[in-house]
């Protein structure tokens, strides 16, 4: 699972996620593959993309995937519209052969395997844009401008985020009694934190979007689900990766985990090597 975090102010653009991978293995039980997963990436000089859903395809991570597209890319910067069709389709032709090769059953009709957003600024533009992606199929939407729809997504394990900014937890809409009129006042966001990102400064949306992912993996950490549905995984974790996008700027990282290497033994006494 994933946490992801979508900004879009007038300065630019935020992404941040977290770097948990989990998986279910053959007894059903859902394991922590890694702390350490690449789910931003940036793409080319001028985009970036996040990803959540399916961590394989074609027993492959997403970003071995990505890598792959972006060799491919032309040496001239795409606009983000038509990179996220051309990552959708990359990633759709992958999501088939996996299907096809019996590595993954098919997701169920209207259900998708991977989804992304794709943002950043079309050359020469001043005015960044988020598409949000999925596959299978491809499908792409407009989400977020930094003109014209300045705000926030978020994706994957939403329920800390949502319950902090819409005022509820979605599953509230189980509880018995609930009416219909009371749905429908819910979905006008009468509880929503009122947020203005027309005026938010571009480092106020790294603190922000930096804060929610935070959020998440800390009270996944402390809570075990909840009274109504007792159990739950701890699925987002690792370390916060975040990167950003200003018009006329190549997209850059703020924060973004590296190799390293360190002893993992001690051979003879403490000073000695």
């Amino acid at each position: 699972m994933t946490i992801v975090i979508t900004l879009t102010v007038p300065e630019g653009i935020v992404f941040a996620a977290d770097s948990r991978q989990t998986y279910t293995n053959s007894k059903g039980d859902l394991r922590v593959n890694s702390d350490n997963a690449c789910k931003l990436f940036t793409i080319g000089p001028n985009v970036m993309a996040v990803a959540w859903g399916w961590a394989f395809l074609d027993g492959r991570s997403i970003h071995s995937h990505i890598k792959d597209f972006c060799v491919g890319l032309p040496n001239q910067p795409l606009a983000v519209e038509e990179t996220a069709k051309q990552l959708g389709a990359h990633l759709n032709q992958q999501y088939q052969f996996t299907v096809q090769q019996g590595l993954s059953k098919p997701v169920p009709e209207g259900n998708y395997a991977v989804a992304l957003m794709v943002g950043g600024y079309d050359p020469g533009s001043r005015a960044g844009r988020i598409f949000e992606v999925y596959v299978p199929e491809g499908e792409y939407y407009e989400r977020q401008s930094t003109d014209r729809k300045p705000g926030m997504s978020w994706r994957g394990n939403v329920t800390m985020v949502t319950r902090l900014i819409r005022g509820y937890d979605y599953r509230l809409l189980e509880l018995q009694g609930i009416s219909p009129e009371l749905r429908a006042t819910l979905d006008k966001g009468p509880l929503e934190l009122n947020i203005d990102y027309w005026a938010m400064t571009l480092q106020d949306a790294v603190d922000l979007a930096t804060l929610l992912v935070q959020t998440t993996v800390q009270m996944l950490r402390f809570s075990d689900g909840i009274a109504m549905a007792p159990g739950a995984s701890v699925n987002c974790g690792g370390p916060i990766d975040v990167a950003v996008a200003e018009p006329g700027e190549p997209v850059r990282w703020v924060q973004h985990k590296s190799l390293y290497a360190q002893p993992l033994f001690r051979y003879g006494p403490v000073g000695e090597t």
